[in-house]
């Protein structure tokens, strides 16, 4: 922006009278009416903490089935010593 706008910008300001309190009382009733646009974003980021909760849970039991999976701790029997003694006598 150079000087020329600059002056333009300042002078069409001062002309133009300023909005009394009829104009923001307005202004302030759409807003107080106007909430889709908070909804949606209320809706957006509800999604979106969903879908992250939801995915952290796939993901968490995906890596502890293939742990599960890898595994071999159980897949032989603990030898015991009650049935070793049997087997020495």
């Amino acid at each position: 922006m150079n000087e020329t706008d600059l002056n333009r910008m300042l002078k069409h300001a001062a002309a133009t009278p300023a909005a009394g309190p009829r104009a923001l009382e307005t202004i302030m009733a759409r807003v107080r009416v106007d909430d889709g646009r908070a909804k949606r974003w209320r809706s957006f980021v509800q999604w979106l903490l969903i879908l992250a909760v939801v995915s952290a849970v796939a993901i968490a039991g995906m890596v502890g089935w293939s742990l599960a999976s890898k595994d071999t701790t159980h897949t032989t029997p603990p030898a015991m010593e009650i049935f070793q003694e049997g087997l020495t006598r």
